[in-house]
């Protein structure tokens, strides 16, 4: 989640990246890390305005699980930078699940453990996957789910001021009447683009992530323990949650630790992953200024996942 005109430097430490580029389905591409093409495999979903390569963290984590003998994989959907505020989680996951498919396929590798890790609106991706559609155990089903920055985009509105947190309001108004006519497609206003890099946001899309309860509203600390069961208690693999002790996007009256430890208690018995945590001092996608070993925490604990719980 990327939220208003937010000056960013460049956060990636690397001028070139080695990989392979896999075009999964017609006209739609995936980039698997390093050199090494292994049978295990990692799916890695951006959040809002994400690109490969646009969050800093994956490129030493792909070395840390190409130890281990699994590889990385980014998808690059027609979400990816600017395409989210005309889609959905429902079509998201149709272009997840078509990789999925291929990865699987003689084609694609034959791979044979796969796994999904989603960074910001990407967590709403992983759990949309395990919770909200439905899979072929032959073609799609997924190993373990992870999920990394799992912020709440209607309470992260709060964070921008009064004047940005009115638009939305008004904005919702305008939306739902689009809705209540029929008409989800139909484009916002631009003065509501200009919250979001000038990306194009159609009704559905904008009433969905910032409205209380829309569809896309998974993770917020205002959703009673019955609605988070309702969510994580449809989990049926092993889940890693990793939250950014630092995040922007989270409000400070939030409590990181209680939140997920709400999530847990919602989560089925044997399912939540004991290297789950509170990365303390790490910016929402542990890029510049989060504290030094943020990252280095992070893929501990995507590796001690692996290794302990899901059996690599």
């Amino acid at each position: 989640m990327w939220f208003l005109k937010k000056t960013r430097k460049d956060l990636s430490t690397m001028n070139r990246i080695k990989g392979s580029l896999l075009e999964y389905a017609f006209k739609k591409h995936a980039f698997e890390y390093g050199d090494l093409n292994s049978e295990n495999v990692l799916i890695f979903v951006g959040g809002l305005t994400d690109k490969l390569a646009t969050v800093p963290y994956v490129p030493f984590l792909s070395g840390e699980l190409n130890k281990m003998g699994w590889s990385v994989v980014q998808i690059e959907f027609t979400s990816s930078h600017i395409g989210w505020g005309t889609g959905s989680l429902a079509r998201d996951h149709s272009e997840i699940a078509e990789l999925v498919r291929f990865l699987k396929s003689k084609q694609g590798g034959a791979r044979k453990k796969i796994g999904i890790m989603g960074h910001s609106t990407g967590c709403q991706n992983t759990i949309y996957y395990f919770c909200k559609a439905e899979r072929n155990k032959d073609y799609d089903e997924l190993d373990f789910g992870i999920i990394q920055a799992s912020v709440s985009d209607s309470e992260a509105v709060s964070m921008f001021g009064n004047e940005a947190t009115k638009l939305v309001e008004e904005g919702l108004v305008l939306a739902k009447e689009h809705l209540e006519r029929g008409q989800p497609k139909e484009l916002m206003p631009y003065k509501y683009s200009q919250l979001f890099f000038d990306t194009p946001l159609n009704a559905y899309r904008f009433y969905s992530l910032y409205s209380k309860r829309g569809d896309d509203d998974f993770f917020s600390s205002y959703l009673s323990d019955q609605e988070l069961k309702s969510i994580f208690g449809k989990i049926d693999k092993p889940l890693l949650c990793l939250y950014s002790g630092a995040d922007e996007f989270v409000p400070e009256k939030i409590d990181k630790e209680l939140l997920l430890k709400r999530f847990s208690e919602a989560t089925p018995n044997g399912l939540w992953s004991k290297n789950s945590k509170v990365i303390s001092g790490a910016l929402h996608n542990l890029g510049d200024g989060s504290r030094d070993g943020a990252v280095a925490e992070l893929g501990r604990a995507v590796v001690g996942f692996l290794t302990e719980e899901v059996g690599c």
